[in-house]
């Protein structure tokens, strides 16, 4: 099952987003992400938070939980913990990145508790795309140009990359030392990405 997740970072324009498909999918809302629903004229089926930066408490929402500003999770954090015991194994997350960087790492982390339950994720914005990877993966092309890999929490062993502009093979990646960002496709195909251990952060973006 599919599920758009809306947090309340700033988005500037949301002329990609109505580009969405929002049918068939479980939508939540949290807190203040609720005005971006309703910018977009969705009903989400949830609405959840401590309500600190709730906007638009007038948008028709299906169901609401209110949790108090003292509490051990965050609201981000408990709309994916929804989505998980809905079922949503593919998860997309607007309104998730820029504005405070403090909530934009702790998204990351998110990313890292959704492949350790089983789900993927990503957070999407107008010009990036993240997503994290704990084995072996395939990129296809997108409208995205550049991709960058970042260890994520520890280091990562015998990371390869075929199909790039930049290829590689066997690199140790260190979480001191940024060595496989902005690399990009040239010309067809996919490209293979594979590595024995650790987290991939994954940033597709563009300028």
């Amino acid at each position: 099952m599919r599920c758009f997740i809306f947090g309340s970072a700033p988005i500037e324009s949301y002329d990609y987003l109505r580009t969405m498909d929002f049918s068939d999918c479980l939508v939540i809302c949290a807190d203040g992400g609720l005005k971006h629903a309703a910018a977009l004229g969705l009903t989400p089926d949830v609405w959840l938070g401590d309500g600190d930066s709730l906007c638009g408490d007038d948008v028709e929402v299906k169901e609401r939980y209110t949790f108090p500003v003292r509490k051990d999770n965050t609201d981000m954090d408990l709309a994916i913990e929804l989505a998980l015991e809905k079922g949503c194994k593919d998860i997309t997350i607007l309104g998730g990145i820029g504005g405070r960087r403090d909530h934009e790492f702790s998204h990351f982390c998110l990313l890292k508790k959704l492949l350790e339950n089983g789900a993927k994720g990503r957070f999407v914005d107008e010009k990036n795309e993240i997503s994290m990877e704990y084995k072996s993966f395939t990129v296809y092309p997108n409208d995205k140009k550049y991709i960058s890999f970042f260890p994520f929490g520890g280091d990562v062993t015998n990371f390869s990359v075929k199909g790039l502009r930049y290829e590689a093979e066997g690199m140790h990646l260190s979480c001191s030392k940024v060595q496989a960002s902005s690399n990009c496709f040239d010309g067809e195909g996919v490209a293979h990405i594979t590595f024995d251990s650790g987290f991939v952060l994954v940033i597709r973006s563009n300028d």
